[in-house]
């Protein structure tokens, strides 16, 4: 959900500025699959299907499918937006590896959205006192009702370089004489 409100804006602002919806569709992403295979991981893991069929593997699965987005990032780095999005992705990498498998997050944001539970969240473990690479995990909140969410600096970076991505491929490429390039 987060995500989406950055995909939103980057939508919203291009429009705006005079770009072209039509144009998202002429992007030529590599190895687009990997989003797919990785989305579909983490529904499989993180559905009460798969917590309740793959409980020993959950964790290792979250892992790799935050490895497929970030190679997803590395192979398309000559499209706007997507240093950030690798950057994002692999600070959340980073954190989820630390972890476990898990996110780690502030039990109190997890409070304030009504979300919170001893241990373990789905996805996500309470930071404690020794909870590693803690800074890195979801520390900010976004309170608000119904898109309400914790978010990390990954996030922050993944939805900042989607914005970017989204508003650049709306517009032109332009030639360094300022005019768009055929």
């Amino acid at each position: 959900m987060f995500l989406l409100l950055f995909i939103a804006a980057g939508l919203g602002l291009g429009i705006a500025r005079g770009g072209d919806v039509r144009r998202l569709s002429s992007q030529r992403l590599r190895w687009s699959g990997l989003v797919l295979l990785a989305l579909g991981l983490q529904i499989a893991v993180f559905s009460s299907f798969g917590r309740e069929r793959l409980p020993s593997v959950t964790a290792l699965l979250h892992i790799f499918s935050y490895a497929l987005l970030a190679i997803f990032a590395v192979v398309n780095c000559h499209h706007p937006g997507f240093y950030l999005m690798g950057a994002g992705l692999v600070s959340n990498l980073a954190a989820i590896w630390a972890n476990g498998g898990y996110m780690p997050a502030l039990p109190q944001h997890l409070e304030s959205l009504g979300v919170y539970e001893e241990g373990i969240l789905n996805n996500s473990c309470v930071i404690g006192p020794g909870t590693p690479l803690w800074w890195l995990g979801d520390v900010f909140l976004l309170p608000l009702p119904v898109i309400g969410n914790v978010f990390s600096v990954g996030d922050l970076l993944l939805g900042v370089g989607a914005a970017c991505f989204v508003y650049h491929s709306l517009h032109p490429v332009r030639s360094y004489k300022g005019r768009p390039s055929r």
